[in-house]
């Protein structure tokens, strides 16, 4: 099925994030993500950008650290306002 504009994911180590914006790049979905506290209030200094895995009916996101790969993406976001 996929992520989408809005939803909130919790990570393995219990994270949470809102995805605010996606793109695609290379066949590679990605999305740009903030962190929100136990509250659901958003932490506006945690912000991921997250790229998507799925398999079969299931996803799966990782963090994307590669720092050339950020900065392109991040041009791509700030592209959509």
């Amino acid at each position: 099925m996929g992520l989408k504009i809005n939803y909130i994911i919790v990570l393995e180590n219990k994270e949470q994030y809102i995805v605010l914006k996606e793109a695609m790049l290379y066949g590679k979905k990605y999305f740009l993500a903030m962190g929100l506290d136990e509250n659901r209030e958003v932490i506006a200094s945690k912000v991921v950008i997250l790229e998507e895995h799925v398999s079969g009916f299931d996803t799966y996101v990782s963090k994307v650290v590669d720092g050339e790969l950020i900065t392109v993406l991040t041009r791509m976001f700030k592209a959509q306002v």
